[in-house]
Formats: C-alpha cells, structure tokens, sequence
C-alpha cells in the first residue's frame, strides 16, 4: 500500500515526474550505448567515445535552438516600464516626462482619425470626382489604386453616418427615431476612432513624416499588441491609480522610436538583403522606446443592465490621458543554446583531441611491438 501511494505522488508531482522521466531516459538510451561500447572498446575507451558523441549531438541539437531561439532558450524580449505621465493634452503632455526623447512627440497637435478620414475623402472626391468612393480602380496605377482602396475602406468604417447611409439590413424593423438614434450611435463611435484603429487598415493615411510625431512612429493596434498587453498590466498593477479591470479605460494611441531600422515601405529584393546584411554587421542594438496612451471611461457607458447589449464605451473627456512609456528590453533568449552549443562543441573537441592522442600512442606501441 505504501509503495502504491508513493507511486501515485510520483505521477501527480510534475517536478518529480519530469526529473524521473528524464533520469530514466539516461539511464536506458545512453546507458545503453554506453554499455554496449564499453563491452567492444573497454569501459575507459567506451566512455570517451560514448562522451564524445553525446556532446557532438549537443552541440548540433544546441545550434538548432540558437538559430530559431527555441528548446532552453533565455528570456524573451519583453517591454519594461519606464515612467507613467499622467496629464491633460492640450498643454503639451509629455512636458512632464523625465525622458528626454518624448519633447519631441506633440501627441495634442495631431488630427484626429475621424478628420483625417473626411480629409482624405475630400481630396479624393476633388481628383476624382462625386464618384469616388464608389469607383472602380481599373486603369489606375498600382500606387494610385492602392490609395484609393484606402480611402474607401477608410471611409466605409470610420466616415460619417447619417440616417440615409444605413444600410436596410442595420434599419430593419426600426422606427424613424430609432434610426436618428443608430446613426447618431455610430457616427459618435466613429468620430471616436484613434489614430492607430485607423492604421490598422488604411496605413497610407497616417502621415509618419509628421512634424508633431517628432520622429516617433504611429503604431497600429495590430503591430502594437504586446506593447499594450505590457502596458496594460503595468497601469493594473501600479497603486497610483484606480483602475480594477481593462475594461474602465480605453487604449488610444501607440508609438515607438528608436531600435534598428527595418525595411522601408514598399521593399524590393535588394532592400531585403541590404536590410538583412546591415542587421547581421549591426553588433549594438539601438534602444527602442514605446508609448501607449490610455483615459477613463465614463462609469455610465460601463454600466450594463442585465439582458441588454452591452454599451460603447465612451472616453470621460475631463479624465486626464495617462501615457505608460517603455522600454524594449531585448532578453537574452538565445545566449543561453549560444553558451550549450560553444561549450558542448569544446568538450566535443576536447575528447576528439584525446582520442586522437591516444591513437597515436596505441599505433607507436603496435608498431614498436611489430618492430621488435
């Protein structure tokens, strides 16, 4: 009974489980081909030998794992807090960060997504006429199609809805006010848009040269993904603040500066491989800063009854922007299979060496044996 229970901790603990697992795989798999070398070449030569193949296999398994960063690898790259500004963006926010290199980002100067839609809609309309959004791109050229596409996608999710752009499906079975109210529901989600929502399909419209980025990059809500899952767990775990959940404020904007620079827009061949060759000769790393911007949400649009759809979210506009700045720390995810695959390939040369020496020892007894 008592040899039962311990079997049954042994399965449940999966630290022991794991430790016996791979003690017993020793013993079985390479006690094996120890044993059988040993019993051909003498237990001293058998070791060598069986020693010298296993760090050989190290050595190959560990150089897979620091080429794709994979197996027992380092830390991951993760971003790190730097500071929490907390302000109003009309004065200029980042005046109160200790970072020298967020003077240059004016966020309060920027339009907002829902502008810079109908401003785009309306150059398009002045080049191509009433029938631009509905056009077609044939006869454009790539560069100029592409744009257009944008612009009508752009305008299809964040432009301006009135009451006649509904589609029937939307309008089904509502009374006219109830209409009034869908549209004025939806142009109010719209004109909430954040820049980096609208990048996310219409990256073209977001001008990256602008003077008020100051040489910051606007993330899209796709490219920024883990640099807002980082900052949202920084804010809930920090005391300054109130917040309980995600759900109490909303994620604006996104930007990042620095880090090594990648491809430009639109790459051709060359560009890859020039990009690709001037990372590998790149032996420092720039340091990369981001930015994630958060405000509060009224408690009203929060407040779900029961039974009904669930509200939008609205942003408190007398709640001040709380700016989370970060810092990319890059890890050290492949230096650990870089110091198995270096010191395994040592051992492995180190017992190769040995073995050749002892070869030529065994060859000048035997030919000093076949002499006399």
């Amino acid at each position: 009974m008592e040899m039962l229970d311990i079997i049954a901790g042994l399965a449940w603990d999966p630290e022991i489980r794991g430790f016996m697992a791979v003690l017993t795989g020793v013993v079985v798999l390479m006690g094996s081909i120890w044993l059988i070398v040993s019993t051909n070449s003498g237990p001293r030569l058998g070791t060598l030998i069986t020693l010298a193949g296993f760090f050989g296999w190290m050595a190959i398994m560990a150089s897979v794992w620091w080429i794709y960063g994979i197996g027992y690898a380092g830390d991951s790259p993760v971003w790190e807090p730097v500071e929490i500004v907390e302000g109003t963006d009309t004065e200029g926010h980042f005046t109160f960060a200790a970072l020298d290199e967020t003077d240059s980002l004016a966020t309060e100067n920027l339009r907002d997504a829902h502008s810079v839609v109908v401003a785009a809609v309306d150059d398009l309309i002045d080049e191509y006429g009433d029938d631009a959004l509905t056009m077609a791109t044939t006869g454009l050229s790539a560069d100029d199609a592409e744009h257009v596409v944008e612009v009508q996608t752009a305008w299809a999710e964040y432009g301006v809805v009135t009451a006649e752009s509904l589609t029937p499906d939307q309008t089904e079975g509502l009374s006219d006010d109830e209409i009034e109210a869908l549209a004025a529901e939806e142009q109010a989600k719209n004109e909430a848009t954040t820049l980096s929502e609208l990048a996310a399909i219409a990256p073209g419209l977001i001008d990256q040269d602008n003077s008020d980025l100051g040489g910051w990059t606007l993330l899209s809500t796709a490219q920024s993904g883990e640099a807002q899952a980082s900052a949202i767990a920084m804010l809930l775990a920090s005391s300054d603040f109130d917040f309980q959940t995600a759900a109490d404020f909303k994620v604006l904007d996104a930007f990042t500066i620095g880090g090594k620079r990648g491809l430009p827009e639109d790459p051709n061949r060359w560009d890859r491989i020039e990009t690709q060759v001037r990372t590998a000769f790149t032996i420092t790393h720039p340091t990369r800063y981001g930015i994630v911007q958060i405000q509060q949400v009224t408690e009203e649009s929060t407040t779900n009854l029961p039974g009904t759809a669930p509200k939008r979210p609205e942003v408190d506009p007398d709640a001040p922007i709380v700016s989370i700045i970060m810092i990319r720390n890059l890890g050290n995810l492949r230096l650990v299979p870089a110091m198995i695959t270096i010191g395994s390939l040592i051992i492995f040369l180190g017992l190769c060496y040995m073995l050749h020496e002892r070869d030529k020892l065994v060859m000048a007894r035997r030919a000093e044996f076949q002499a006399g």
